[in-house]
Protein backbone atom coordinates (compact mmCIF):
# COMPACT_ATOMS: atom_id res chain seq x y z
CA UNK A 1 0.00 0.00 0.00
CA UNK A 2 2.55 2.12 0.89
CA UNK A 3 4.56 1.61 -2.67
CA UNK A 4 1.37 2.45 -4.53
CA UNK A 5 1.27 5.62 -2.81
CA UNK A 6 4.96 6.42 -3.63
CA UNK A 7 4.27 6.02 -6.77
CA UNK A 8 1.37 8.17 -7.37
CA UNK A 9 2.76 11.05 -5.58
CA UNK A 10 5.33 11.59 -8.03
CA UNK A 11 2.79 11.39 -11.02
CA UNK A 12 0.69 14.01 -8.98
CA UNK A 13 3.84 16.36 -9.37
CA UNK A 14 4.51 15.71 -13.02
CA UNK A 15 0.61 16.74 -12.99
CA UNK A 16 1.29 19.93 -11.53
CA UNK A 17 4.34 20.76 -13.22
CA UNK A 18 2.87 20.61 -16.47
CA UNK A 19 3.01 23.62 -19.07
CA UNK A 20 -1.21 24.84 -18.46
CA UNK A 21 -1.27 23.28 -14.82
CA UNK A 22 1.77 25.54 -13.94
CA UNK A 23 0.59 27.95 -15.55
CA UNK A 24 -2.79 28.55 -13.63
CA UNK A 25 -1.14 28.31 -9.96
CA UNK A 26 1.45 31.03 -11.32
CA UNK A 27 -1.38 33.02 -12.70
CA UNK A 28 -3.06 32.86 -9.42
CA UNK A 29 -0.23 33.69 -7.65
CA UNK A 30 0.23 36.68 -9.82
CA UNK A 31 -3.56 37.63 -8.92
CA UNK A 32 -3.18 37.26 -5.43
CA UNK A 33 0.26 39.30 -5.35
CA UNK A 34 -1.54 42.30 -6.95
CA UNK A 35 -5.24 41.96 -5.33
CA UNK A 36 -4.51 44.70 -2.96
CA UNK A 37 -1.41 46.49 -3.78
CA UNK A 38 -3.72 49.47 -5.94
CA UNK A 39 -5.70 50.18 -2.89
CA UNK A 40 -2.77 49.91 -0.47
CA UNK A 41 -0.79 52.83 -3.03
CA UNK A 42 -3.77 54.92 -3.14
CA UNK A 43 -3.86 55.15 0.61
CA UNK A 44 -0.24 56.52 0.65
CA UNK A 45 -1.02 58.53 -2.05
CA UNK A 46 -3.44 60.20 0.16
CA UNK A 47 -1.48 60.37 3.28
CA UNK A 48 1.52 61.51 1.13
CA UNK A 49 -0.72 64.43 0.06
CA UNK A 50 -1.56 64.83 3.67
CA UNK A 51 -5.25 63.92 2.77
CA UNK A 52 -6.32 61.35 6.34
CA UNK A 53 -6.84 57.91 5.51
CA UNK A 54 -8.46 55.27 7.76
CA UNK A 55 -6.25 53.76 9.48
CA UNK A 56 -7.51 50.80 10.16
CA UNK A 57 -8.39 50.45 6.67
CA UNK A 58 -4.44 50.67 6.39
CA UNK A 59 -3.49 48.20 8.95
CA UNK A 60 -5.57 45.69 7.38
CA UNK A 61 -4.36 45.76 4.10
CA UNK A 62 -0.75 45.73 5.08
CA UNK A 63 -1.33 42.62 7.07
CA UNK A 64 -3.46 40.98 4.29
CA UNK A 65 -0.35 41.87 1.65
CA UNK A 66 2.23 40.47 4.21
CA UNK A 67 0.17 37.46 4.42
CA UNK A 68 -0.41 36.78 0.71
CA UNK A 69 3.53 37.43 0.07
CA UNK A 70 4.31 35.11 2.64
CA UNK A 71 2.18 32.44 1.07
CA UNK A 72 3.33 33.09 -2.25
CA UNK A 73 6.68 33.08 -1.60
CA UNK A 74 6.63 29.44 0.15
CA UNK A 75 4.27 28.37 -3.01
CA UNK A 76 7.40 29.85 -5.64
CA UNK A 77 9.60 28.16 -3.09
CA UNK A 78 7.80 24.89 -3.35
CA UNK A 79 7.17 25.46 -7.28
CA UNK A 80 10.91 25.79 -7.77
CA UNK A 81 12.39 23.03 -6.04
CA UNK A 82 9.32 20.89 -7.79
CA UNK A 83 9.45 21.91 -11.35
CA UNK A 84 12.51 24.62 -11.31
CA UNK A 85 12.04 27.98 -13.13
CA UNK A 86 8.96 28.64 -15.04
CA UNK A 87 11.15 29.67 -17.81
CA UNK A 88 8.35 30.71 -20.75
CA UNK A 89 5.91 28.37 -19.82
CA UNK A 90 2.36 30.78 -20.87
CA UNK A 91 4.18 33.60 -23.00
CA UNK A 92 6.18 34.76 -20.11
CA UNK A 93 3.17 35.07 -17.48
CA UNK A 94 4.60 32.72 -15.38
CA UNK A 95 8.37 34.18 -15.07
CA UNK A 96 6.26 37.61 -14.39
CA UNK A 97 4.58 36.24 -11.85
CA UNK A 98 7.46 35.01 -10.31
CA UNK A 99 9.59 38.31 -10.16
CA UNK A 100 6.74 40.40 -8.74
CA UNK A 101 6.94 37.64 -5.65
CA UNK A 102 10.49 38.32 -5.70
CA UNK A 103 10.49 41.73 -6.11
CA UNK A 104 7.79 42.29 -3.04
CA UNK A 105 9.66 39.42 -0.61
CA UNK A 106 11.74 40.90 2.04
CA UNK A 107 15.39 41.64 1.57
CA UNK A 108 17.01 37.75 2.17
CA UNK A 109 14.40 36.17 0.29
CA UNK A 110 15.12 38.72 -3.00
CA UNK A 111 18.71 38.17 -2.22
CA UNK A 112 18.47 34.38 -2.03
CA UNK A 113 16.76 34.74 -5.77
CA UNK A 114 18.64 37.44 -7.46
CA UNK A 115 21.28 35.44 -9.02
CA UNK A 116 17.91 33.25 -10.70
CA UNK A 117 17.00 36.64 -11.99
CA UNK A 118 19.85 37.59 -13.75
CA UNK A 119 20.07 34.16 -15.03
CA UNK A 120 16.35 34.67 -16.41
CA UNK A 121 17.49 38.38 -17.83
CA UNK A 122 20.85 36.79 -19.64
CA UNK A 123 18.03 34.06 -21.63
CA UNK A 124 15.70 36.95 -22.21
CA UNK A 125 12.89 36.01 -20.01
CA UNK A 126 13.26 38.62 -17.41
CA UNK A 127 13.72 42.59 -18.96
CA UNK A 128 16.71 44.72 -17.87
CA UNK A 129 14.05 46.99 -16.31
CA UNK A 130 12.77 44.46 -14.06
CA UNK A 131 16.07 43.37 -13.00
CA UNK A 132 17.07 46.98 -12.31
CA UNK A 133 14.30 46.96 -10.23
CA UNK A 134 15.16 44.29 -8.38
CA UNK A 135 18.96 45.22 -8.02
CA UNK A 136 17.70 48.51 -6.62
CA UNK A 137 15.48 47.66 -4.24
CA UNK A 138 17.73 45.56 -2.97
CA UNK A 139 20.28 47.97 -2.68
CA UNK A 140 17.89 50.52 -1.19
CA UNK A 141 16.92 48.08 1.42
CA UNK A 142 20.28 47.70 2.29
CA UNK A 143 20.67 51.59 3.18
CA UNK A 144 22.64 52.17 0.12
CA UNK A 145 22.27 54.33 -3.30
CA UNK A 146 20.48 52.59 -6.26
CA UNK A 147 22.01 52.37 -9.49
CA UNK A 148 19.23 52.98 -11.42
CA UNK A 149 17.28 55.09 -9.94
CA UNK A 150 13.99 52.79 -10.50
CA UNK A 151 13.13 52.94 -6.92
CA UNK A 152 10.46 55.84 -5.11
CA UNK A 153 9.28 56.45 -1.76
CA UNK A 154 5.14 54.86 -2.77
CA UNK A 155 2.63 57.28 -2.78
CA UNK A 156 4.81 59.88 -4.22
CA UNK A 157 7.68 61.00 -6.26
CA UNK A 158 10.69 61.43 -4.33
CA UNK A 159 13.52 59.08 -6.14
CA UNK A 160 15.06 57.31 -3.00
CA UNK A 161 19.66 58.42 -3.33
CA UNK A 162 20.59 57.12 -6.87
CA UNK A 163 24.80 56.03 -5.74
CA UNK A 164 26.87 57.90 -8.64
CA UNK A 165 23.53 60.21 -9.53
CA UNK A 166 25.47 62.29 -11.93
CA UNK A 167 26.12 59.27 -14.27
CA UNK A 168 22.46 57.36 -13.51
CA UNK A 169 21.34 58.48 -17.25
CA UNK A 170 24.61 56.34 -18.71
CA UNK A 171 23.53 53.10 -16.70
CA UNK A 172 20.04 53.19 -17.79
CA UNK A 173 21.08 54.23 -21.40
CA UNK A 174 23.37 50.89 -21.31
CA UNK A 175 20.38 48.66 -20.24
CA UNK A 176 17.58 50.45 -22.70
CA UNK A 177 15.71 52.34 -19.80
CA UNK A 178 14.99 56.06 -20.47
CA UNK A 179 16.40 58.65 -19.18
CA UNK A 180 15.16 60.02 -15.21
CA UNK A 181 14.82 64.21 -15.85
CA UNK A 182 16.73 65.98 -13.52
CA UNK A 183 19.87 64.35 -14.14
CA UNK A 184 22.83 64.72 -16.35
CA UNK A 185 21.65 62.88 -19.90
Amino acid sequence: MAIGLFCFVPAAHADECEGSALASIYSRMLSDDQALRGRYIEILERENAKVSVDAAEKAKIEDLILAGDFKNQEELDRLIKLCGWPNSIDNGKAVRSAYFIIQHAPLPYQLKYLPVVRGANKRGEISNEKLASLEDRILVRQGRGQRYGTEFQHGSNKIFPIHDSKNVNKRRKEIGLPPLSGFPR
